[in-house]
């Protein structure tokens, strides 16, 4: 093998991988001009909001439970403050989905 070969082959490698680079990079402008969002895009996002609404949910629980155990009162401060981690999960999903968009 000679060097001139195995530079042209190399160059050719090179502008192959920039056609592909450029080919990916006009799909994801395209995308984000018409609004089009990959699957896994979609999938990333609902696990996303799940997360931002179980957290605070299951957060507000335990916080509710400790309370409870504290007081001696049931199970008030559990349900309580469950709801109240379900109204804060659904605020931050609500705010992160219409930012998303």
């Amino acid at each position: 093998m000679n060097k001139p070969d195995t530079e042209t082959r190399s160059r050719e490698r090179q502008d192959a991988f920039i056609g592909r680079v450029r080919q990916r990079r006009d799909l994801h402008e395209k995308h984000r001009r018409e609004g089009l969002r990959s699957f896994w895009n979609s999938v990333g996002t609902m696990g996303t909001v799940g997360w931002s609404v179980s957290l605070p949910m299951a957060g507000g629980a335990l916080f509710g439970k400790w309370i409870d155990s504290r007081l001696d009162s049931g199970y008030v401060f559990m349900f309580f403050f469950l709801f109240v981690g379900l109204g804060t999960g659904c605020a931050i999903a609500w705010r992160m989905i219409s930012e998303h968009r």
